[in-house]
């Protein structure tokens, strides 16, 4: 899943907003009809152990676009005073 998901990026005054978008047949394989901020926390946190990036993600929130089968899953992310993390999760 994560080699499909299209990322946006803008720069805000403090850190970043992120929009990650997954066809909806990729997140359902792997989460069901399970379309929460858990399970978003959770692709979230995979994507950026697999980029190497050190942001601390907050005010994750989901979105189920039915009509155009994609998944949306926005985030801000903090770089300021972040220590490099070493991820324990398995990949997705």
């Amino acid at each position: 899943m994560i080699n499909d998901i299209y990322e946006q990026r803008k720069r805000l005054e403090e850190g970043y907003h992120i929009s990650l978008s997954i066809p909806k047949k990729e997140y359902t394989s792997i989460y069901g009809n399970e379309i929460n901020e858990i399970n978003a926390k959770d692709v979230v946190n995979n994507y950026l152990q697999h980029k190497d990036d050190d942001g601390e993600p907050h005010d994750i929130k989901i979105y189920d676009h039915s009509d155009g089968n994609l998944i949306e899953i926005e985030a801000i992310l903090n770089y300021i005073g972040n220590d490099h993390k070493d991820y324990d999760s398995k990949l997705v």
